[in-house]
């Protein structure tokens, strides 16, 4: 998971996920490639879902998403100092709409459960 920060603003993606009524409201979010780093995973999911490169990173912690019947292990990685990047191409289930929400709020907009924990776990680490 990321949290992308630009000044007072995060940046969310809303989406629709198969397991949801709705399109969720979610930090952005990927898979770890074979052989990528939790933080080459972020910059290319950054990039690839929102269009934006983070020149500093740090790492915020981790957590296990849902142990009793998942081995997902999810990374919080921040990322600062937001610019345009060149975006890749999205997966075919994916159906990404990027929006920016004020920090201080965004905890409340969220919709996806693992997104609702990062963005805790990156305020509990501030």
């Amino acid at each position: 998971m990321v949290v992308a920060l630009d000044g007072d603003e995060i940046v969310v993606v809303r989406q629709s996920r198969p397991g949801a009524d709705s399109r969720t409201l979610e930090l952005p979010s990927g898979k770890i490639e074979d052989g990528e780093t939790p933080e080459e995973a972020a910059v290319r999911e950054l990039a690839e879902e929102c269009g934006i490169a983070a020149a500093r990173w740090r790492r915020i912690g981790g957590f296990w998403a849902a142990p009793g019947y998942s081995k997902e292990y999810v990374h919080v990685l921040e990322g600062t100092e937001l610019s345009r990047a060149a975006t890749g191409a999205l997966d075919a289930d994916e159906d990404i709409e990027v929006e920016r929400r004020p920090v201080g709020s965004a905890l409340a907009d969220l919709s996806e459960a693992s997104s609702i924990a990062a963005l805790a776990l990156w305020r509990a680490n501030g």
